[in-house]
């Protein structure tokens, strides 16, 4: 039997992901503005603009691994929900109630998982306190 909180990564929101592309492109958009009022008897040495494309293209590639990984802890996480079907739960509800029951589905919405119980309640697997096999009795 496994009690304790269930370890899951935190969830990357939306809207800190648009925050960052935001960033990313803010950054262009400074670049072209700095070649386009730069001094023409002292423009920019190439060294300069290389290592502005160089930070570019590691910032674009850092955005890109971590969108991937992000994907796989949420695949990772699905499974391992998944692993607890059949399983009885318990945990705190988000109405911070005490909820238990046999886990009969997953839910996946906006990269957040919740065990569907056969109790008729839902509870986010971040949420889970104890795992035990369903012929097991939870203290009440």
């Amino acid at each position: 039997m496994i009690t304790g909180p269930v370890q899951t990564a935190p969830s990357t929101s939306t809207a800190v992901s648009a925050k960052k592309a935001l960033k990313t492109e803010d950054f262009i958009k400074m670049m072209i503005t700095q070649l386009q009022n730069q001094d023409p008897l002292e423009p920019a040495k190439n060294q300069e603009l290389l290592a502005q494309m160089s930070q570019i293209g590691q910032l674009q590639s850092a955005t890109q691994l971590q969108e991937a990984l992000k994907s796989l802890v949420l695949q990772n996480q699905i499974g391992q929900a998944g692993s607890m079907i059949g399983k009885l739960v318990e945990g705190v509800n988000e109405g911070n109630r005490t909820v238990r029951g046999v886990v009969t589905a997953v839910r996946v919405e906006k990269d957040r998982i919740t065990l569907e119980l056969d109790s008729g309640h839902s509870l986010p697997m971040s949420r889970v306190t104890t795992i035990a096999p369903a012929t097991a009795r939870l203290a009440a």
